[in-house]
């Protein structure tokens, strides 16, 4: 009975792949996003708007 199932009537070889494909399309989408997402707001601690006023500041007493 579960044979039967797993072999899907000859085509379980490529239903398995598919779905197997899909699920590691899937995790590998939100491992990269996740990791796009902490590096963003890692650049956005850095670049808080504190710090730009200091950098703003830095450029004005430069120019006189």
């Amino acid at each position: 009975m579960i044979l039967n199932f797993l072999n899907m009537g000859g085509y379980g070889f490529y239903i398995w792949l598919s779905y197997s494909f899909a699920l590691v399309s899937l995790y590998s989408l939100y491992y990269f996003s996740s990791k796009q997402l902490k590096s963003v707001k890692h650049l956005e601690a850095i670049y808080s708007s504190s710090s730009l006023e200091k950098v703003v500041d830095l450029n004005s007493a430069q120019r006189i």
